[in-house]
């Protein structure tokens, strides 16, 4: 069997080998969090690949047949050493040490970010982490930090951009408060509105909105204002008024359903949007823990 046909049935024979040493499909099913039906399956397709039968089953039993057996053996074997395989790499982490100094916006470090540092601290114990949170443009040469994380979506100029994700802004409101006040259908409406603002400029107050090629500008008032978004993001739970946040900030309260967006087919302008990116100065070598972290959160957030 070539090389081409081979791969596709690693995963069968890991399956394989997890039924034998469970007992049973259900028990392997478990296990990987999967359906009784797709484990089934994939032992299926491993024999019919093989053209063996492997498993001799019954509606109370389950036993290897004799090429079975020697099959088990191999794929446990091939198993062994794919655990081994990973085992190695990770033995390498201990040899990854050295300081690293990492900026990134304070609230994106405090929702988002923290969870992540701390998994990685664990992993990499020899990485002295010191995380520096600004929302201010952080200079990597002239504030000494080897890694600055931020929300762009016009990178800074000569030096290296690693995207990880992208984020928008959500303007919402609780149940409550649109019950109580009228849900706005056009971003005019919102300006009869009690609307809570960062408050750290002028335009804070003025609230832009596009939707193909119309825009609108509503300039906005409210009873609260704060820079803080846990805090305004309390007040809009506990239906003071509408507010704008980054979607990190308030995406696990839009599933939960303690907040609703509002104008959704409206895009919401301004700060705290756009590319979430992991920039370094370029150098031909680049530090391991540097290339490590920036890794690691890439991964992080491509797992969620």
């Amino acid at each position: 069997m070539d090389t081409n046909r081979l791969i596709p049935l690693l995963s069968e024979m890991a399956i394989f080998v997890n039924v034998v040493d469970s007992g049973s499909f259900s028990n392997t099913a478990k296990k990987l969090g999967v359906s009784p039906s797709s484990v089934s399956r994939s032992v299926t397709r491993l024999e019919e690949a093989l053209e063996e039968k492997l498993l001799e089953r019954t509606t109370r039993q389950m036993r290897l047949s004799s090429t079975g057996q020697e099959v088990y053996q191999l794929c446990s074997d091939m198993l062994n050493s794919a655990k081994l395989a990973v085992s190695a790499a990770q033995s390498d982490r201990s040899r990854i040490s050295g300081p690293l100094r990492v900026a990134a916006p304070k609230a994106l470090s405090r929702q988002v970010l923290m969870p992540m540092i701390l998994e990685f601290i664990e992993t990499y114990p020899n990485i002295l982490l010191q995380l520096k949170v600004a929302d201010h443009y952080i200079d990597p040469i002239g504030d000494e930090v080897d890694v600055i994380i931020h929300i762009t979506d016009a990178p800074t100029e000569g030096l290296v951009a690693r995207k990880i994700t992208q984020y928008r802004l959500v303007a919402c409101a609780s149940a409550d408060y649109l019950a109580k006040h009228g849900t706005p259908i056009h971003p005019e409406d919102i300006a009869s509105h009690n609307c809570l603002c960062l408050g750290e400029n002028p335009r804070d107050r003025v609230w832009e909105f596009t939707n193909n090629q119309k825009k609108v500008s509503v300039n906005v008032s409210g009873s609260f204002t704060v820079n803080h978004s846990e805090i305004r993001r309390e007040a809009v739970i506990s239906g003071i008024g509408i507010s704008v946040f980054p979607e990190f900030a308030i995406q696990q309260y839009l599933d939960s359903g303690k907040v609703i967006e509002i104008l959704p087919d409206w895009h919401v302008g301004g700060r705290y949007q756009g590319q979430v990116v992991a920039q370094y100065p370029q150098s031909k070598f680049i530090p391991a823990q540097i290339k490590t972290f920036v890794d690691f959160i890439q991964e992080k957030f491509r797992e969620q």
